[in-house]
């Protein structure tokens, strides 16, 4: 009697840890999509801070089909004005990076009111005006962006 109760826990106990093993092999996440960190530094094309109350950089995915229900359609980086780095982006929750693949680049000026300003030249507030584009790899990414000094 005391083998058959052990061998029910033994069964229930190997039953229990196949459905873990099972859940860790299928990647089981709340975000299906490839992410990885993304750190980096923004600053004008000759090495000077850009004079800004706030300075935005955003990743546009470009590649792959995208479901418009849940994948990010961008990440978004906030800038340290005092030496333009940013240590993190982030899409749907805090500091999980971007996606991995191509993306196209918008970074973004503002004054303290939230409005765009012209300290970063209106080009490259669009994805699809600046001109910048890179590639998020599985693992750690470091970006340096360099933007044209107004004159």
């Amino acid at each position: 009697m005391t083998f058959h109760a052990f061998s029910g826990i033994r069964l229930s106990l190997s039953v229990t840890l196949a459905g873990l093993l099972l859940l860790g092999m299928c990647g089981c996440s709340d975000n299906p999509f490839d992410m990885a960190p993304v750190s980096g530094k923004v600053t004008y094309d000759d090495g000077s801070v850009i004079l800004a109350a706030r300075i935005r950089v955003l990743l546009y995915p470009q590649g792959g089909e995208i479901d418009l229900k849940t994948h990010p359609k961008f990440a978004a980086a906030e800038v340290n004005v005092a030496d333009g780095t940013f240590a993190f982006m982030e899409t749907w929750k805090p500091k999980d990076g971007a996606v991995v693949g191509r993306h196209k680049v918008a970074i973004i000026s503002y004054d303290t009111k939230g409005r765009e300003t012209d300290a970063v030249p209106a080009k490259y507030r669009k994805p699809d005006t600046s001109g910048e584009e890179r590639e998020v790899k599985s693992g750690q990414n470091h970006f340096e962006f360099k933007v044209k000094k107004p004159s």
